[in-house]
């Protein structure tokens, strides 16, 4: 029985991770049409197909009760996407940063991280939490998309005969990504469960690594493609999703309980993301030499959250 959880773990991923893009490609045509800016949208369309993983992950976890799961994977994500992702990347090839925009975000997230896990200190993520942080989001975002430079993308007419076929392909897509993330958080619960192993550290470290492949494989594509801009927008937009979104909206739809861990590994998660914003906005480019010390800091996360 191990054996098949994992073949579906495995496979619910990969459904995931594969909808996912296909919902991101149809929304990031939507968003151009609409003269979005690049900033814009990686920071909104993109983020959000990115973390659709993650918000499907939630819901799933919240509706089976298990808070940690959901806990342990949306802030995993917020962490993993900052700090492994963005230095593999730079490990690679460089990213251009914008300062005003890492550092409105990046202030933004850690204090939604905060605030999360203050929240979580009762020992439960109620209804009413879940909704401060959809709120938290709505709020944040309107915030860095008016801070930020905002250069709108040429706009074609955004009702044409293609529409109602992206219209129609991304919600297809969004199915697809919610019966993969269902399999997913089932099979992930079974297995925590089989292996008597703490679900919150495992779902931080392996669960995030899954549903954070789609940050990886679109970004890039995008910085090979030339657009540092959508691809940083995406990775500080995706971090600030997971922070907000993803770790609210399923507690808004199912109050679920949370160990003490999950608040203080939170709390650590928050720290970790501030100093991978310090290392952001110190210069506007970045290779190798980031890409270590931004892989650094999510190694480092491992013996502080084990511990």
């Amino acid at each position: 029985m191990t054996i098949l959880w994992v073949i579906v773990l495995v496979v619910g991923l990969a459904t995931s991770g594969l909808a996912a893009d296909k919902a991101l490609r149809a929304a990031e045509t939507l968003g151009q049409q609409a003269g979005l800016s690049p900033f814009v949208i990686g920071l909104t369309v993109v983020s959000i197909g990115t973390d659709l993983p993650e918000i499907a992950n939630s819901i799933s976890a919240a509706a089976a009760g298990r808070g940690d799961l959901n806990v342990g994977d949306s802030t995993g994500s917020a962490a993993t996407q900052i700090t492994f992702v963005l230095g593999l990347l730079c490990l690679f090839t460089t990213v251009r940063t914008d300062r005003t925009f890492v550092v409105s975000t990046g202030v933004l997230t850690v204090g939604a991280l905060v605030g999360g896990a203050a929240l979580m200190l009762d020992g439960e993520l109620s209804r009413l939490d879940g909704i401060v942080l959809i709120i938290t989001w709505l709020v944040t975002t309107y915030i860095v998309g008016h801070t930020s430079h905002n250069d709108r993308t040429s706009q074609p007419p955004l009702f044409t005969p293609g529409v109602l076929k992206e219209v129609t392909q991304t919600l297809i897509a969004l199915a697809a990504v919610g019966a993969g993330a269902v399999a997913a958080v089932t099979a992930f619960g079974a297995l925590t469960d089989a292996l008597d192993i703490p679900e919150y550290a495992t779902s931080f470290f392996i669960l995030s690594l899954g549903t954070s492949l789609p940050e990886l494989i679109v970004d890039g594509r995008a910085l090979r493609q030339g657009s540092s801009a959508l691809a940083l927008g995406d990775l500080m937009g995706s971090s600030l999703v997971d922070a907000t979104l993803s770790l609210g909206i399923g507690p808004a739809l199912f109050s679920t309980e949370v160990s003490t861990s999950a608040a203080h590994g939170t709390f650590i998660v928050a720290a970790v993301v501030a100093a991978a914003v310090l290392v952001l906005q110190s210069r506007s480019s970045h290779r190798w030499p980031s890409g270590l010390i931004l892989i650094a800091l999510y190694l480092g996360l491992v013996p502080l959250l084990i511990a």
